[in-house]
């Protein structure tokens, strides 16, 4: 009895070495960094006048090299501040208030969602462009970071 489990651990270190000849994993092919503009713009501070120029423009997705890439779907979030009248003491107060809304299969925005945004415009509002998905050349998706303009003037 000692000899047969002295040969069943035998067998069982000996094949050990043999189980963990494993191949490396292929490394997938690196993603490229794109970056999304409108008008040229990046995001950042931006002045009502610019923004209200920039807003008529197609979103542009592009990678570091220059190739330009088709925008899948993209959410539009818009900041701003809003007032109201408290009902219990009746006087005006302000909040922060938003208006978002996603868009398919298409890199801008609806006419009338852009020209809500210019007409209600005022310093300290923010449009952020997020949840961006770009589809790249291989036809796989990819979600590009997100872009937030903030109105200064």
């Amino acid at each position: 009895m000692k000899k047969l489990v002295y040969l069943l651990l035998c067998f069982s270190t000996a094949s050990l070495p043999a189980q963990n000849n494993k191949k490396p994993a292929i490394a997938p092919p690196a993603l490229p960094k794109v970056t999304i503009t409108i008008g040229g713009f990046k995001g950042g501070d931006i002045t009502s006048a610019i923004l209200s120029r920039i807003i008529d423009s197609s979103l542009v997705a592009r990678d570091e090299k220059g190739n330009q890439y088709a925008i899948v779907r993209f959410r539009s979030i818009y900041k701003f501040k809003s007032s109201y009248e408290d009902p219990a003491t009746g006087e005006r107060k302000t909040t922060n208030d938003m208006r978002i809304n996603d868009f398919s299969d298409t890199s801008i925005m609806p006419e009338l969602w852009r020209q809500s945004i210019k007409d209600n415009m005022v310093k300290g509002d923010q449009m952020i462009l997020d949840n961006m998905i770009v589809q790249l050349k291989n036809g796989s998706k990819i979600m590009a970071p997100a872009i937030t303009f903030k109105v200064i003037q």
